[in-house]
């Protein structure tokens, strides 16, 4: 809705326009909000609190694993989440994936915090700080939209994205159209440009986001522009630094844990997690969450016997409870049961958001692409000997080359929420057509099924926002 736009008189109250009425008593007042050093950080957790949501970051993560073609949800049984995404059949009533609204609603707060901040009672260098800190949110929130919302940078960067606000607003401020792709390009890179140039390289709570997490996502926006191939290697390089991969054996920890690798996580805790719609839940194999999403097999079959990514396959004689043990696969509706993501008990685990494998295969993909073949092999292998037993470094050039690389970035970071993006901006056709899916589809770069459809409530309350075809 317009009133999605507008950052209300309450921090990080719900920001719909029927929402400006008095705030619930668990909101924080802005006018408070910023009035000491403790305060403002507390207001700064309060925005990770809504990025962390399972509405939003977990959902997304999902979402862009089901809408490939490597997992798949099961068809009976799956509690009507994730349905509509795996079919490409969002419609703008659909309450599913309430990622505008949860979106508008954190780029709204970030806004204000950002107002608020230059004006708080704070030391000049935690303002820069704190600006960035909220910046490189807003740019990250932006990011996920735009990519959502609108056609990939690399296919059009003219066509329509998503509003760009970046002042507070309220009931009597303009109405806002959709800017381009372009500009939300713009935007988003501007405001991690700030966050990188003003970002403590001594801060290394990787659960907010830190030089090295906003490094990793400057890597990411320049891969997804198709045309930014340098930066994105070199932003992808500096990333990891301090993040060197960790021992074979941590795929096999259930990923509920940072590690040395991991630069950017969410981190919850037995009073503030996602619960039963966390990530993991809709992994995991023994149905003690949610449990609807598979491996297709053709996916599966893409995994070698002395490569132990494969074991991330195999469940426990023993059934639910320790991480560590794996002792067979089990195929299911038609695929294969995932053992990556372990669904922790009381649900105080972590979810990665970014880590040293990512930006190693950013690196390779992009030296790939400018036609540099020997850094391109070098940074694949790194990941490929790290999970392969007798692994061998590629030869391969051209197309080979960026083939392979793509594989093994299936290979590595399925379930993490990359797939879907990563066949849009490469404009690769989607062919979901093997055994284990009970809907079958074949697009094309730029079938309007791609783009989600902004919210009827949306369309009904600003007259200047154009939905997206279909």
């Amino acid at each position: 809705m317009f009133g999605l736009l507008f950052a209300s008189a309450t921090l990080f109250n719900g920001c719909k326009k029927s929402d400006l009425s008095p705030a619930p008593t668990t909101a924080i007042d802005a006018n408070d909000a910023f009035t000491s050093p403790g305060k403002v950080d507390a207001a700064m957790v309060g925005l990770y609190n809504l990025f962390s949501s399972g509405r939003y970051m977990n959902a997304m993560l999902l979402q862009a694993d089901v809408k490939g073609e490597d997992i798949y949800i099961r068809q009976s049984g799956n509690y009507n989440r994730f349905d509509q995404a795996y079919r490409f059949l969002e419609i703008p009533t659909n309450t599913q994936q309430l990622f505008w609204e949860a979106g508008y609603q954190l780029i709204a707060n970030c806004n204000l915090a950002i107002s608020k901040i230059p004006v708080a009672p704070l030391t000049d260098s935690d303002k820069k700080k704190y600006l960035a800190e909220a910046r490189a949110m807003r740019a990250a929130t932006y990011f996920n939209l735009v990519r959502c919302y609108g056609k990939p940078y690399s296919l059009d960067p003219a066509a329509l994205g998503v509003p760009k606000s970046d002042v507070p607003l309220n009931p009597t401020s303009e109405l806002l159209a959709r800017a381009t792709v372009k500009e939300i390009y713009d935007f988003i890179l501007e405001d991690l440009n700030y966050a990188a140039e003003n970002l403590p390289a001594s801060l290394n709570k990787i659960s907010r986001l830190t030089l090295p997490a906003v490094q990793g996502l400057l890597s990411r926006v320049y891969l997804s522009m198709g045309n930014k191939w340098a930066e994105a290697s070199n932003f992808a390089k500096l990333a990891r630094t301090g993040h060197p991969l960790d021992e074979k054996s941590n795929l096999l920890n259930g990923f509920y844990k940072a590690s040395g690798e991991w630069i950017w996580d969410l981190e919850y805790t037995a009073d503030n997690n996602p619960g039963f719609v966390g990530a993991a839940s809709f992994h995991e194999p023994y149905d003690v969450g949610y449990s609807t999403f598979r491996a297709d097999i053709d996916f599966h079959a893409l995994f070698g016997a002395n490569d132990i990514r494969k074991q991330q396959f195999l469940i426990s004689d023993a059934g639910y409870g320790d991480p560590l043990l794996r002792d067979y696969e089990v195929e299911d509706a038609g695929g294969f049961l995932m053992n990556k993501f372990y669904f922790k008990d009381g649900f105080d685990g972590s979810v990665v958001l970014m880590r040293s494998a990512e930006m190693f295969l950013n690196e390779a993909e992009a030296e790939a692409e400018l036609g540099n073949w020997g850094p391109a092999q070098t940074a694949l292998f790194e990941v490929q000997k790290r999970a392969v037993t007798g692994a061998v470094q590629s030869v391969n050039t051209g197309d080979a080359l960026k083939t392979e690389i793509q594989i093994e970035r299936r290979k590595e970071l399925y379930g993490e929420g990359f797939r879907i993006f990563d066949i849009l901006r490469r404009k690769e056709t989607l062919k979901r057509t093997s055994s284990s899916h009970w809907f079958k589809v074949t697009m094309a770069p730029g079938d309007n099924k791609f783009l989600m459809p902004i919210p009827q409530d949306e369309i009904d309350a600003n007259s200047k926002i154009v939905q997206n075809p279909r």
